[in-house]
């Protein structure tokens, strides 16, 4: 069984419940610090999948940074651990490290999960109480995202938040991990699996998802998802057929029993 809940500003806490088998994850351009099977490992900022395995013994915890925040929480270069997934002990200082191995063990303990996400934006550093002073000015962060999802021009934005190119792609270096080509690449495989998933054709998701075309949809979605277009589409036309065929036999022993029942007078 999986949980989650959002930190508003910060990104999502969640439990994964043990045994569960390895799994392709999509890359989402988040950053993860984990605590799996007593081990405290960071993911860093994702922008192709990766093969995750499950905990054998302890549920696995973890908290899923939004785009660009796990840099300053983490007191970390993101460019290091991009794609990756390495032993906190590699990456974290030691103080960071206590910090969020503490905050992450109180998720062990059953129902805690909304007590935690109260708490662990302060063991971090990270709280957004307004009438606390910011450790790190952040607020630019979302609006780079949401320029990516509008796919808005790297140009154009830079001037906007009033940055030279050069100085936005050096921000973003060292607070996402990656640059605004591989956030928006991430973001437009997001909403074609979307799409996609809502019943769209290959050629309506690549118009709308805002590929240059079928095949360019093929070759980026196969690297940050995982499966290739033609894959996702054929696994959702399985498990509708699966469901189709379950209610359908329900169906025929329903007519079954009322035939061997008896039908009822008119």
């Amino acid at each position: 069984m999986y949980r989650e809940i959002a930190i508003a500003g910060l990104g999502t806490l969640w439990v994964s419940e043990a045994g569960g088998a390895a799994a392709r994850i999509p890359a989402d351009g988040c950053a993860d610090i984990i605590l799996r099977d007593d081990e405290l490992v960071v993911a860093g900022p994702s922008t192709r999948w990766v093969e995750a395995r499950g905990s054998a013994r302890l549920p696995t915890v973890g908290l899923r940074f939004a785009p660009g925040f796990a840099g300053a929480a983490l007191a970390i270069d993101p460019t290091e651990a991009r794609d990756r997934v390495l032993p906190a002990s590699e990456l974290l200082a030691k103080e960071v490290r206590e910090r969020g191995e503490r905050a992450l063990r109180s998720l062990l303990v059953p129902g805690a999960l909304r007590e935690a996400a109260a708490m662990i934006p302060r063991e971090l550093g990270m709280d957004l109480d307004p009438a606390q002073p910011a450790r790190v000015d952040l607020r630019w962060i979302p609006e780079v995202s949401a320029a990516a999802r509008r796919e808005e021009p790297f140009a154009r934005l830079s001037a906007r938040l009033g940055y030279s190119e050069r100085q936005l792609r050096r921000r973003m270096l060292h607070t996402f991990g990656y640059g605004y080509a591989a956030l928006r690449r991430v973001l437009r495989s997001e909403r074609a699996r979307d799409l996609i998933g809502r019943g769209a054709s290959l050629a309506e998701a690549a118009e709308l998802a805002g590929y240059a075309d079928q095949s360019h949809l093929t070759r980026e979605f196969a690297r940050v998802i995982g499966v290739t277009p033609s894959q996702l589409a054929a696994a959702k036309d399985s498990r509708r057929r699966e469901q189709v065929g379950g209610a359908n036999k329900g169906r025929g022993e329903q007519r079954q029993g009322v035939k061997k029942g008896g039908s009822k007078e008119r």
